[in-house]
């Protein structure tokens, strides 16, 4: 009975940890070389170090790819950075506010010049 007990409890606590999301990946701001907008859903940002990390709009930004003078964001305050699911982006032309979501490091991106 207590060995059925244990059993249990050990797969209880380890249950959560199955399901747990991945972490959150944050860019430091002043480390972004540029960003290219593929369509009102994905940004990817160029980093200097020639790494490419690829955010996908929850529900998407209407307006994103169309805006002529592009979109503005600002690091978490006290910081540098530029996290996943935790920063909003403004449309420059129209104002619109967009939250962006997870951060995805893409393997092997050519850079755009």
């Amino acid at each position: 009975m207590i060995r059925h007990l244990l059993f249990t409890a050990m797969v209880l606590a380890a249950a959560p940890l199955a399901h747990a999301a991945p972490p959150s990946i944050c860019l430091q701001s002043f480390r972004i070389d540029h960003t290219d907008v593929k369509d009102d859903h994905t940004i990817l940002f160029y980093m200097i170090d020639h790494s490419v990390y690829r955010n996908v709009i929850p529900g998407g930004c209407p307006g994103l790819r169309n805006d002529l003078r592009g979109f503005t964001y600002a690091p978490i305050p006290g910081s540098d950075e530029i996290c996943s699911n935790l920063v909003t982006i403004r449309l420059n032309t129209d104002g619109i506010i967009c939250e962006l979501g997870a951060f995805e490091r893409l393997p092997n991106v050519k850079r755009i010049p």
